[in-house]
């Protein structure tokens, strides 16, 4: 028989013994866990990061316009924005400016087709009447006689160069069936655009409840301007139609300090009001200055509109400038925890027309799935330079090689 203490010590010993054998295998586990979790796991993505502010504003200050007493003056780089207002943008006549929107609505319900002038329009002999009427009140009107066929192209040349009263109505009747079926279809257009203070009493602008303000027919400017029908008409110096002949455009100052288009008008109670376009050359980018003067109640009132329009585009010419990236420019960095920071340069030039003063924003977007390790001379992304509703885009590079984690690395970031 084993004694006491002898019969303890093999109870208690022998355990004992195994207790280094369990924790070296407790350890060669979570060894062998660690590092397969280490080589399975997926090291983080090289962050693309700008090295320049995102959001600035270009040197100087924007155009200040001077809208005489009680005229309103507004203007715009065409898909950028507003770069500067003048008067109280309240409602009021916009005169024959209306005839921009009955342009506009003709154009959408009834699109051009590859070739030729649009559908023939006939005109009837309560058209002749409601001419003869208008021309006796004194209203801009274009002769037409009885079973004259225009086509919409003409009618569109008729109601927007000499701005015949008359035929915007021609046009209105044709298109709706009434006039105020086609009025309705003004308003309704007018709110999908956002113009908010504006109204259309009928489709030549001759009622004063017409109205507008000088920011909402800016961008009615813009939408009608990117219409190429509508471009090619207004650019137009003179028409010629069927019946009436040679028709000159109202707009004067076609042709003067770059001006395209787009629409003179005048009513007693609006004064004398210009929407215009003016084409003009920044940086080797050409670009469209969109400017609108309502309401000048001056000694002559649509020549001083005109001359006020000169006045902006002129002064406009001068405060546009260019914000510009040229090839190989450093915008950004690649960075990961495994590796030093690249660099990333632009792979081509990149410029944005715009006005001194005006917000700049920077956008960067990188490419899907960039790989840990990323060769020298890869596009990694794209930078974007906006401002207001236009944006300029450019490939990014990867100046240096980025490496990708070594074996010590990912065995300590498991």
């Amino acid at each position: 028989m084993f004694s006491e203490p002898a019969h303890r010590a093999f109870r208690y010993s022998a355990p004992r013994r195994w207790v280094p054998v369990i924790a070296c295998g407790a350890v060669f586990v979570l060894v062998v866990v660690w590092f397969s979790l280490a080589m399975a796991s997926s090291p983080p993505a090289p962050l693309l990061s700008l090295v320049r502010s995102p959001r600035r504003r270009t040197a100087g200050d924007a155009a200040v316009l001077s809208a005489s007493f009680g005229a309103q003056e507004a203007v715009a780089l065409s898909g950028v924005g507003t770069i500067a207002t003048s008067g109280t943008q309240a409602p009021t006549p916009i005169a024959s400016l209306t005839k921009v929107m009955t342009a506009l609505v003709v154009l959408r319900d009834h699109p051009f087709p590859r070739y030729g002038q649009g559908p023939e329009i006939t005109v009837t002999p309560a058209e002749v009447a409601t001419y003869q009427q208008e021309q006796a009140a004194g209203y801009s009107v274009v002769p037409v006689s009885a079973g004259e066929q225009l086509t919409e192209f003409q009618a569109l040349e008729g109601a927007l160069i000499p701005s015949g009263d008359n035929i915007a109505r021609v046009l209105a009747l044709w298109d709706a069936g009434s006039t105020q079926a086609f009025v309705a279809k003004m308003n309704a257009l007018a709110r999908r655009l956002g113009l908010s203070h504006t109204h259309y009493a009928g489709p030549s602008g001759v009622k004063a409840t017409t109205v507008s303000t000088a920011t909402d027919q800016i961008r009615l400017a813009q939408v009608a301007m990117a219409n190429p029908i509508f471009r090619s008409i207004v650019s137009l110096p003179q028409v010629t139609l069927p019946v009436a002949g040679v028709q000159y455009n109202v707009n004067a100052d076609l042709g003067a300090d770059g001006i395209d288009g787009i629409k003179t008008g005048w009513v007693p109670q609006g004064g004398g009001c210009f929407v215009f376009a003016a084409m003009t050359v920044v940086g080797g980018s050409t670009t469209s200055i969109i400017g609108v003067v309502l309401d000048d109640q001056g000694p002559s009132p649509l020549p001083d509109a005109l001359a006020a329009a000169e006045r902006i585009v002129v002064a406009t010419e001068k405060d546009l400038t260019t914000v510009r990236f040229k090839t190989g420019a450093m915008v950004a960095t690649l960075r990961a925890p495994y590796s030093a920071s690249v660099d990333v340069v632009t792979t081509s030039p990149v410029s944005l027309v715009t006005w001194r003063g005006a917000p700049v924003h920077l956008r960067l977007r990188a490419s899907r799935a960039l790989s840990p390790a990323i060769r020298a001379g890869r596009v990694v992304g794209r930078l974007g330079i906006g401002s207001g509703g236009v944006e300029r885009w450019v490939r990014l590079r990867a100046v240096h090689a980025l490496s990708g984690p070594s074996f010590f690395w990912r065995l300590l970031h498991p």
